[in-house]
């Protein structure tokens, strides 16, 4: 370490309380500013009804499972499931007592304004204490580094309707939903197909007098929770040997999973009695868009409760939303509807209004360029990783601001977090300038292909859960080296490929590694056998096609994204 730095760490969601452990491991000091007087971020302050649609063994960082002691870590990691979001904001606050965080975060504190002071080379972050206690001070804290850990969660993207100043219901966005009774009664249409609108779709058709669900194109990719009993989460399949099929054999690849599942629910159906008509129904829809959206190529729903709502509550689905009457909407196929609320699942904008607001203290010139990477940072995924943006370095950090289309956001917030305490060492270094703002185009450019540019474009920070973990990984120097291992450890090997892709990982070797933790936790950790094995055949058989000279058989994950 060249010198112990003051970071400033904005914001104490699952983001900003890792970066705050990685930096204090790194031996630098952290103070992380939040506005509210918990620890959990979006997950204190959104419907508490709600639960999770990753599983607690792929949500959860790489050296803390969440148990109070080694049996209830086996317990977690033996029996995984969907947490609540009360429980994963208990989760949150088990890890920042456990590694003795608490200290470091000042609550109830509103950030006004950053800075850099260009004189002394410190920035400088202008706060409000003691908000909501009535004793409200102003404070000025300086710092040598900032990172942003304030979340994509903030700013409601609320579409404009046509005719919606002379509609006389109600328009709302998610978040302004707190109970799922709120619907009973009321005619509601939901907008969007993401989870948050899976959540709301079921609610509405089961609470609300009538329901329907507004879908643009294509919905994401649909999976239900859980698919291999109570305690078999669907994100068990979020495999390295899954994601790593390659790209172009995504349609192939998704049909013929489609067809064994259908076959498994047919004959478990005869079998058992039981009612495998939801499960039918979900591989129905997706089988429909197949060509244009499949688990390749698209966001994940890992939710369906919207389809259940379809199936067993009749509600009804309807194009996109042509204008509103007074009373009524219309939608794009001409049908119309009498409606009490619509309901926008319709996602977030990212902002930085402490970044974009010039202190009265700062220099006019400096205080421009802040703006300028406030506003082109909204767009995580043209940041370097998602994470620098070229005129600041690591100067002004962002971590948080990359959402997987399957997995969960904090693992990739802890591999963000490790990335940036080891560049607060300078044990890695970023490249030059030039070579950054490269670099990100071609990422970008990685997307639009992948995602298309339709999609990349409605939600910026998306990207692929396993090929962005291995990205970083790489810079890290903790990529678990795989040829190696299947020698020298062929179960760990088995499970690093087979068994739900977790940071546990990413400890085995490399800075700050745990190696003997990492494989009790992985050796431990429950996977889905028969049908992982089936894909690891399949992706060797790929590989060996690629190694033929098929290019459209090159593995994902096996190589970086820039070949330099």
């Amino acid at each position: 370490m060249d010198k112990k730095l003051n970071i400033g760490i904005l914001g104490c969601g699952a983001s900003g309380l890792v970066t705050l452990k990685e930096i204090l491991d790194e031996g630098h000091d952290g103070t992380v500013f939040e506005k509210s007087n918990v620890i959990g971020g979006l997950f204190t302050d959104v419907y508490q009804q709600g639960f999770m649609v990753s599983s607690n063994v792929v949500t959860m960082f790489s050296d803390f499972v969440g148990g109070n002691s080694e049996e209830g870590d086996e317990e977690l990691l033996r029996k995984p499931r969907c947490w609540s979001f009360l429980e994963y904001s208990k989760y949150l606050n088990d890890y920042a007592d456990h590694f003795k965080l608490r200290s470091h975060i000042h609550f109830r504190t509103n950030i006004q304004t950053v800075w850099k002071d260009v004189t002394t080379g410190k920035w400088k972050v202008r706060v409000m204490e003691g908000v909501g206690e009535g004793n409200e001070k102003e404070k000025v804290y300086q710092f040598d580094r900032i990172v942003v850990c304030t979340g994509t969660h903030h700013k409601r993207a609320v579409p404009y309707f046509a005719g919606q100043e002379k509609f006389q219901g109600k328009i709302k966005h998610l978040r302004d939903v707190k109970t799922f009774e709120e619907f009973t009664g009321h005619r509601v249409c939901i907008v969007g197909s993401g989870e948050g609108a899976s959540d709301m779709t079921l609610a509405a058709a089961k609470h609300g007098k009538t329901s329907f669900i507004s879908i643009r194109a294509d919905h994401g990719w649909i999976v239900p929770r859980y698919t291999n009993g109570p305690h078999g989460p669907s994100d068990l399949n979020t495999t390295r040997v899954r994601t790593s099929i390659p790209y172009e054999w995504g349609v192939s690849f998704n049909f013929l999973v489609i067809m064994i599942n259908l076959f498994k629910a047919y004959i478990l159906g005869l079998l058992t009695g039981q009612d495998f008509s939801l499960r039918k129904a979900t591989l129905k829809m997706n089988l429909k868009q197949i060509k244009t959206s499949n688990s390749k190529n698209t966001y994940g729903t890992k939710n369906n409760g919207l389809v259940e709502a379809l199936i067993r509550y009749k509600c009804e689905r309807k194009p996109d939303i042509r204008e509103l009457t007074e009373k009524t909407v219309i939608f794009d196929d001409g049908s119309e509807e009498e409606i009490d609320e619509i309901v926008c699942c319709t996602g977030f904008q990212n902002e930085f209004p402490y970044l974009d607001t010039p202190d009265k203290e700062a220099d006019p010139v400096h205080s421009k360029l802040v703006s300028k990477v406030a506003h082109e940072a909204r767009i995580s995924h043209d940041l370097y990783k998602h994470c620098v943006h070229p005129d600041t370095g690591d100067e002004l950090f962002f971590i948080g601001f990359a959402r997987p289309c399957f997995g969960a956001i904090p693992p990739l917030s802890e591999m963000q977090a490790r990335w940036y305490a080891l560049l607060c060492s300078k044990k890695v270094s970023l490249p030059d300038k030039q070579t950054l703002i490269r670099k990100s185009k071609e990422y970008v450019k990685y997307l639009e292909v992948r995602y298309t540019t339709y999609r990349t474009n409605r939600i910026v920070s998306l990207t692929d859960h396993a090929v962005y973990l291995d990205e970083l990984a790489r810079e890290i120097g903790c990529r678990p080296p795989l040829v190696k291992m299947f020698f020298t450890e062929p179960y760990i090997w088995l499970k690093c490929m087979c068994a739900p892709l977790i940071n546990a990982q990413y400890r085995l070797y490399g800075p700050n590694r745990q190696p003997e933790k990492a494989r009790k936790i992985i050796r431990q950790v429950k996977w889905i056998r028969h049908m992982s094995i089936v894909f690891l055949f399949m992706l060797h058989t790929y590989g060996l096609f690629w190694f033929c000279g098929f290019k459209s058989c090159k593995p994902d994950t096996w190589y970086p994204i820039s070949d330099d």
